[in-house]
């Protein structure tokens, strides 16, 4: 079973890729900051014993998502929802809010067949997209809720979840990416480990033990590849109940962003597949990109404590030089969605 570890959000047929846990979950491994198979994470500063997620923090994610927004623009943020299940804080909704909350999103169904353990029972997929003041389109909010037939304490002992959690003991393991040109490679997810020298270039440390980071490539459409540094965060997550809910946020690490970023570096950046000559896949020039994140939270279905809702909201910015202001994410991503989870349902009942 693996939530949120080794995955991908790639679709291998379409090249559609997605941002986060499925954003971890399901996207997740698209490219998410989590360290890839086997990889080390470079060692973070020494933590308080206490300090098992980020809800103490100065620097609070998921408080910053959902009250300031994630910024796509240098004029445009978007906030995002607070979780439908449990509060920014912590706190589980109460049993009437959950249960009306779990009607509202499994609208027609009806709450029995949305909460049957099953692999094809429904999901819960809504995108709209997000506008500047001019009425362009700029960018993709995606919400996402399903319900996998496992508790939040089986969840948290599986290995889904180990890339949220930095080890202060591990070695540092240096990766290069040294075919990240090679035109063979350019349509690969890829995600790898920072090492020390990396962090200490950008003057930045890891919090702790609730976050991680991570280099990512993310090809999308086969048009346009992602590159850049995303940060992970366990935001909630209780020492004390293992059956309480957890929220999990990922982001582009803005701390890694480039006005004019170098296309050998690991800035924050996106660049065109071309097409050269001979016809041969090449890169375009790199621009600065942003505005990439969201959070996944699990709670407990209302009445079924040995079932979890996941809910996963996230955003997309979309320049318009991706596909040329054609809207063709919209039409990928619920059908990505949907065979992600299928998938991640079959693995929980393995």
């Amino acid at each position: 079973m693996n939530l949120l570890r080794c995955g991908t959000v790639f679709d291998p047929a379409s090249h559609v890729t997605l941002p986060a846990i499925l954003l971890a979950t399901l996207l997740v491994s698209f490219p998410v900051a989590h360290r890839a198979c086997g990889e080390q994470t470079a060692a973070p500063e020494a933590a308080s014993a206490d300090a098992a997620d980020e809800r103490s923090s100065q620097d609070n994610l998921l408080r910053k998502m959902t009250t300031e927004g994630i910024e796509l623009t240098k004029d445009k943020s978007f906030v995002l929802p607070e979780p439908s299940f449990v509060s920014i804080t912590g706190e589980p909704a109460d049993s009437p809010s959950a249960m009306k909350a779990l009607e509202t999103l499994a609208g027609r169904h009806g709450v029995s067949r949305f909460t049957r353990d099953s692999v094809v029972a429904p999901i819960s997929v809504k995108t709209d997209s997000i506008k500047n003041d001019e009425g362009d389109r700029i960018g993709h909010f995606i919400d996402v809720a399903f319900v996998v037939h496992q508790s939040i304490a089986e969840i948290r002992k599986s290995e889904a979840l180990e890339d949220f959690k930095s080890d202060p003991d591990s070695p540092e393991k240096t990766i290069e990416l040294s075919d990240q040109d090679n035109p063979e490679e350019l349509e690969k997810n890829k995600t790898r480990s920072l090492t020390k020298q990396e962090l200490a270039d950008f003057n930045v440390t890891l919090d702790g033990q609730y976050e991680a980071l991570g280099y990512l490539q993310m090809p999308l459409l086969s048009k346009v590849v992602v590159r850049g540094v995303a940060r992970a965060r366990r935001s909630i997550w209780s020492t004390e109940d293992e059956t309480a809910p957890i929220i999990l946020t990922w982001l582009l690490d803005s701390r890694f962003g480039s006005p004019t970023p170098d296309p050998e570096s690991i800035s924050n950046q996106w660049r065109a597949i071309e097409r050269n000559s001979v016809g041969e896949k090449e890169l375009g020039p790199p621009h600065p990109y942003a505005g990439m994140g969201g959070y996944v939270a699990i709670a407990p279905v209302p009445g079924q404590e040995q079932a979890s809702i996941i809910q996963l909201r996230f955003v997309l910015h979309e320049p318009h030089d991706w596909f040329d202001g054609r809207n063709l994410l919209r039409s990928k991503l619920p059908i990505l969605i949907q065979d992600r989870v299928r998938n991640l349902r079959r693995e929980l009942q393995d």
